[in-house]
This record gives C-alpha cells, sequence and structure tokens, in this order.
C-alpha cells in the first residue's frame, strides 16, 4: 500500500499559488484494507475515504470505463493492481496529473505536467479517456479562465469535436453551473470561459443567449468593438476581482439586444426589457439561485437609466437609489451595482467620445452620497410636524406621502 497527494494541491505549489486540501491517491490497497486503518468510506460510485484525523480526501487508484451517457454511466475498477501510472493516465489535464510521494519528496510527472504548468498550459493527457465526461469541455476551460491558462491547438480541435457530437447536451444543469460558478470566481479571467467556447461552438446547448450575441451588431460611436458579445467580454474583463454575482450579471447585462427587431438594428431600444426575460430563461436552464438571478434581472432593467442619473429629477433619483438598495439598508448591494456600471460604462477597449471620468465618478458620487444621506433614516426622523401629519395616513397614502416626506428631507440635507 502506497499514498500519494496528487492533483490540483500538486499544481498550485508548482505554480507558486497558495493550495487547498490536500486529495490523496492510494496504490495496491482494498477498501477492506482501508477500513481496517480507521478511514471512513464515503464516496458511493468509487471508494473515498476520509483520514480519521486529518480529514484529507483518500482515493483508491482506479482506472474507469464508459457504459452510458449520463455522469453516472462508469464502471469502475479498482483494484490493487492498478497503478499510479494507470491513475494518472485517467485524469484530465496534465497539470494535474502530477503525484508526489510525501516520504521521499519525489515529484512524479509522467505526462510532462510540469513544463505546461510553467508554460501555463492546458494540455489532455490521454484523448481516450478525456473523451469519456463532457464535463471535461466546461473543465478545460474554467481552467483557463482560473489559472489564466492558454488551451493548446490539439486540446482544442478534441474540444470541438466533442462539442460538435453533441456530448455537452448529456450534462446535468447542476454540473454545468458549478462550472460556471468557479469560471466566475473572483480573480479568474472568467472571460476566456465564454470566449474559449464560443470559438468551438461550446455556447450552443447551455448558453444561447450568450451565442445569440456573437453576432449581434452594436452602433461604433458608442462601441469601438461593434459587437455585443466583444462588448460584454470587455466588460466582465473590467470586473474581474468582483464577486460571482457582479459577474453573473454583467455577464447577462445585454442579453435583451440579441432578439432586437432587425429594422431598428444596430439600435437597441428597450434591450433593457426585453432582457429580462431572457436572463429568467438563462436561470431557469442552469438552475441558478434566486441570489445571482435577482441582482442579474436587477441590473438589466436599470442599467440603461444609471447613465442618465445626474440629470435625473431627485425625485426619480430617489426611486432609483431605494430599488438598488433595498429602501436604503443595503450598501453592498448598492456598491455592486455601481461595480457592474463600471463595467458596462468602461466596456470596450478603446473609450468613445460620450464617456467620460468625470461623469462616471460625478455619477457615483452623487448616487453615493443621497445613499449616506437616507441610510436608516426612519419615521422618526422626519420633523415633528410630518410625522403628526403621517399618523393621520392609512395604506398606500401612507406611503405616498412618506416618500414625499422623505424626498423633502432628502432636499434639505443636500442643501446643508
Amino acid at each position: 500500500m502506497k499514498k500519494y497527494i496528487i492533483g490540483g494541491y500538486i499544481r498550485d505549489t508548482l505554480r507558486g499559488a497558495k493550495p487547498h486540501d490536500k486529495d490523496y491517491v492510494v496504490v495496491g490497497a482494498t477498501v477492506d484494507k482501508m477500513l481496517s486503518r480507521g478511514y471512513k468510506q464515503v464516496g458511493k460510485d468509487f471508494p473515498v475515504f476520509l483520514h480519521p484525523e486529518t480529514n484529507d480526501e483518500y482515493a483508491l487508484a482506479r482506472t474507469e470505463r464508459k457504459t452510458g451517457d449520463k455522469h453516472t454511466g462508469f464502471d469502475f475498477n479498482f483494484s490493487p493492481d492498478v497503478s499510479l501510472y494507470d491513475d494518472c493516465l485517467r485524469r484530465d489535464f496534465t497539470c494535474n496529473s502530477i503525484a508526489l510521494d510525501e516520504e521521499t519528496g519525489e515529484i512524479i510527472d509522467y505526462f510532462n505536467g510540469r513544463q505546461d504548468i510553467e508554460n501555463k498550459i492546458i494540455r489532455i493527457v490521454d484523448e481516450k479517456n478525456f473523451k469519456l465526461d463532457p464535463l471535461r469541455i466546461l473543465r478545460a476551460y474554467r481552467f483557463a479562465a482560473v489559472l489564466d491558462f492558454d488551451i493548446e491547438p490539439k486540446t482544442t480541435e478534441v474540444l470541438r469535436k466533442m462539442v460538435a457530437d453533441g456530448t455537452l447536451r448529456h450534462l446535468t444543469p447542476e454540473r454545468v453551473w458549478k462550472e460556471v460558478q468557479k469560471a466566475l470566481s473572483p480573480a479568474a479571467n472568467s472571460s476566456k470561459f465564454f470566449e474559449g467556447l464560443a470559438k468551438i461552438g461550446g455556447l450552443h446547448d447551455w448558453f444561447p443567449e450568450l451565442e445569440a450575441l456573437v453576432n449581434t451588431p452594436e452602433i461604433k460611436k458608442y462601441h469601438i468593438s461593434e459587437n455585443t458579445f466583444k462588448h460584454t467580454m470587455c466588460a466582465l474583463t473590467r470586473v474581474r476581482n468582483e464577486n460571482e454575482i457582479i459577474k453573473w450579471a454583467v455577464l447577462n447585462h445585454d442579453n435583451g439586444k440579441s432578439n432586437t427587431p432587425p429594422e431598428i438594428l444596430p439600435h437597441h431600444h428597450n434591450h433593457d426589457i426585453r432582457g429580462l426575460e431572457l436572463i429568467n430563461r438563462a436561470c431557469n436552464r442552469l438552475k441558478v439561485p434566486n441570489e445571482y438571478r435577482n441582482f442579474a434581472l436587477l441590473f438589466c432593467r436599470e442599467h440603461m437609466r444609471i447613465s442618465k442619473f445626474t440629470t435625473m429629477r431627485l425625485t426619480k433619483q430617489y426611486d432609483l437609489i431605494k430599488e438598488i438598495s433595498g429602501n436604503f439598508r443595503n450598501r453592498k448591494h448598492l456598491e455592486m451595482f455601481l461595480q457592474c456600471f463600471y463595467a458596462d460604462y468602461y466596456g470596450e477597449q478603446t473609450l468613445n467620445e460620450y464617456s467620460s471620468n468625470l461623469e462616471f465618478q460625478n455619477i457615483c458620487n452623487t448616487m453615493t452620497r443621497i445613499y449616506d444621506i437616507l441610510e436608516g433614516i426612519t419615521l422618526k426622523d422626519l420633523p415633528k410636524e410630518d410625522q403628526k401629519s403621517l399618523e393621520k395616513q392609512k395604506g398606500a397614502q401612507f406611503g405616498i406621502i412618506y416618500r414625499e416626506y422623505m424626498i423633502k428631507l432628502l432636499k434639505t440635507k443636500l442643501k446643508n
């Protein structure tokens, strides 16, 4: 019985990043032998064990054989005869197939993964094994985004053929969304995930709203790229270090441009309203959590109004910030919204003549100032005469009068 650290821990250590939990592969062992040493079995499809003290995961070395289209359609061989080489051969990419012998400190690298890490390359270990699981198509581009690596040409062609064969259709929403979340994680170069899939036709099955943007035209004076997909990818890059919810909202904010009536192209009037249904479709298809869905809908609905914020009447400014911030209770939401606005406003490689750094800052400062004034303000903070007047109101009328008094309070504080 011999154990090795393998996979992401070794990969991240070699590339100078902070490694996460250790995963072990065990060669020459059986289920009974692992249990007799106090390991707790947790794997259902194949034996995975937790160390009794460290809680690290230990998996028996195995080989796999495809028996059906579903991700559960595999036969596994995890006999003691399966070698470390056999186990490494079944893994997806060379950067994930490197093992470390803890006892000797020896790095075992059968497929030159170390060199690929140095060159920042994603490369398939073995084409036959790789094709067993279509999720690996998404994993390839997810690793490209998270590691900021490039996929080498032969691997790209394998991915392209798998997409052409329709293998992505066999995935479940839960598995797809999990890869999307990881690709949108903070610091990930998330545009690599979607741009890569677009190049091999991989958006069609799970991201048709994005696929439709690939050939959607823009007016050059507003978008120098003249293309909605390119604008969206640039905007996504602007928020590279932000959280997944912000990135999801930016990714979907211009979906409504995909179904613009042909007769008004390249204008996209009312795309903010048309985009709401498309966001709901995307979220339903991928079973996206409501927190992501609701914020994406909010930004899509309001992203065109925000650029006109400083020219709005104070009443409209009040209503917009109230909606964004959950009635002046959620500063984080306002900050996230402004991050999305930043991505959209600067969502081109070259700014157009209508983009002004001064105007952008003015909008953000004005919105923040109004929020700062009204955050935490309640009925008891209003002037006494207004409080007495409100005591006489009921139902919808109370809300109307309360809004008027809040705006009056805001106007007074802004003057001061």
